[in-house]
């Protein structure tokens, strides 16, 4: 069965993999390009190894601004294509199906925090631009006196920042003995 990117682009290269065999183990925070041409496109790739379909992602979109983004990936299903500008003029274009889940925090703020709490997720990632992690470029120390980061502090359970994001679903996680993940940043710092 085709799907629809493919019945739109003959000449788009469908991903390997029965996507209904996809289980999510990794949960992406920052589902912006730089995601999606870099973690998802390779993520695609491993997916087509049977004995690595542990490895679906869950997008974690949080800012306002991403509510375009979300809701038009919800209407494909999650399902984009990438095109790979390569040499002598020869683009490649894959359908990408990595992204298995989408979440957007401003819409379910709990679903983000049970997500990063699932005993499947074993990687969270992130690419919040540098200016996203909110450090003090003179000082080099994280600035704890913005409105958003003292809202966290103060109401731990009611999020608005990545951090406090996180660290919700690591409390929730831990509570409930779910076991280690790991941390990646995936910006440039």
């Amino acid at each position: 069965m085709k799907t629809l990117i493919q019945h739109q682009h003959a000449n788009v290269i469908p991903f390997p993999y029965d996507r209904s065999c996809i289980t999510t183990g990794i949960v992406h925070i920052g589902v912006g390009n730089f995601h999606r041409a870099h973690e998802e496109y390779y993520t695609n790739q491993l997916l087509s190894d049977p004995s690595q379909q542990k490895w679906g992602i869950c997008g974690i979109a949080l800012l306002a601004g991403d509510k375009s983004l979300y809701s038009a990936l919800k209407q494909q299903d999650n399902l984009y294509t990438l095109t790979v500008c390569g040499r002598d003029n020869r683009d490649i274009a894959y359908e990408i199906g990595s992204l298995k889940e989408l979440i957007w925090g401003m819409e379910n703020p709990d679903a983000v925090i049970h997500k990063i709490a699932h005993p499947e997720i074993k990687i969270i990632t992130l690419t919040i631009t540098e200016g996203g992690y909110n450090i003090d470029k003179a000082s080099g120390n994280f600035i704890l006196e913005t409105p958003a980061v003292q809202h966290d502090l103060k109401n731990p359970d009611t999020p608005q920042t990545v951090f406090g994001f996180v660290a919700a679903g690591l409390r929730k996680r831990m509570k409930a003995h779910q076991g280690p993940v790991t941390i990646l940043s995936c910006d440039n710092l």
